[in-house]
């Protein structure tokens, strides 16, 4: 399990000043209907919570999930990756599971990759994380080498600016303009210092309950298990089909 780091100095990095709003996104909160004895394919429903979180999934599914997060977390990929086909194409899918994805933004490459996934918003943001956590091994080490070469470049900028460099180098935006992400929203998100500040308050908020990431909730209760082998019985015991 990863161990978040503080985000003291991370948050030192704000600074006063009026937030820039951004676009609205199309709301993905409710489907197509669906005509009589046809299922409702639940991956395609989600909401996001007053902190700027995303729930995908049946908002009464019978087991609810909260997954604390960070994208340049290895544990945190190889859940996303290994618990795609049953999680998200069965529990989910099925109605019987949602989950809430809490990003925790450790460190100026967890950031980016979470600004950009908050950019892209509601679904999207599902299904940008997953690409993310896919390709994780690809731009995680451009990251660290910007980090160890290039980031004292940039110590003038302002900290969305730098953190905006970390991403354009390591990749990830040119990630989601291949997803079809506008680059004038890419440019909004990364001139949002509320957006900034509400992801570094999730973050300091999340580091008050959890030890590590990932860090799995299931119907309130936080527990032990990290991995996607260990977590799947205890979902399926909770209903989970």
């Amino acid at each position: 399990m990863n161990r978040p780091i503080s985000a003291a100095m991370i948050a030192a990095i704000i600074f006063a000043g009026a937030a820039n709003a951004l676009p609205p996104t199309k709301s993905s909160a409710k489907p197509a209907v669906k005509a009589p004895g046809v299922l409702r394919d639940w991956t395609k429903v989600a909401t996001d919570t007053p902190a700027g979180n995303v729930v995908l999934g049946n908002p009464r599914a019978r087991v609810k999930v909260i997954e604390y997060l960070s994208f340049t977390c290895s544990h945190c990929a190889a859940f996303s990756v290994e618990s795609g086909p049953v999680l998200k194409e069965q529990f989910i899918r099925s109605g019987s599971l949602s989950i809430e994805y809490r990003p925790i933004g450790r460190d100026f490459p967890d950031l980016g990759a979470t600004i950009l996934a908050r950019c892209a918003g509601g679904l999207s943001f599902a299904n940008a994380a997953d690409e993310i956590f896919a390709r994780q091994s690809e731009w995680l080490s451009l990251a660290m080498g910007f980090m160890e070469r290039d980031a004292k470049r940039f110590v003038l900028d302002t900290p969305l600016g730098q953190i905006r460099a970390g991403a354009q180098a390591n990749g990830l935006i040119d990630l989601m303009l291949a997803r079809g992400l506008s680059r004038e929203r890419i440019d909004a998100c990364f001139a949002n210092e509320k957006l900034l500040a509400s992801i570094l308050a999730n973050g300091e908020a999340a580091r008050k309950v959890i030890k590590g990431t990932p860090a799995i909730v299931i119907n309130g209760t936080m527990v032990k298990e990290f991995t996607w082998a260990g977590v799947e019985p205890l979902l399926r015991a909770g209903g989970a089909r």
